[in-house]
């Protein structure tokens, strides 16, 4: 599992993720992502295009940490999923919580201006 971070606008950064979310991998992913979400107050962009399998575990790092972005008035979007990730959000809804979205450009549209 790798976590990487850019910048792709002031105020707005892109976690990207890639491998699988089961529990051996939030065990040492989930201190590096909260302390980007933390970090500063700005738009996150979380993008699941590399990642192939998705725990329930990873789901409750996403809500808590879209819950702290919101917090701060600021926004976290999930984009990119692939099928078996969107399925496993489409069944708890999660989309109900964060947006969740197909491109990043979609995500960036999601961001109030």
């Amino acid at each position: 599992m790798s976590l990487t971070v850019a910048e792709t606008a002031p105020g707005v950064a892109r976690i990207t993720l890639a491998g699988r979310l089961d529990a051996a991998a939030l065990a040492s992913l989930e201190l590096p992502f909260t302390a980007t979400v933390s970090a500063g107050s700005r738009h996150v962009l979380v993008d699941l295009g590399q990642v192939a399998f998705c725990a329930s575990l990873a789901l409750r790092l996403f809500i808590a940490n879209a819950r702290v972005v919101q917090r701060r008035g600021r926004v976290m979007v999930l984009f990119g999923a692939q099928a078996a990730v969107a399925e496993v959000f489409e069944t708890v809804a999660l989309d109900q919580l964060m947006p969740i979205v197909a491109t990043e450009a979609e995500a960036m549209a999601q961001l109030p201006e």
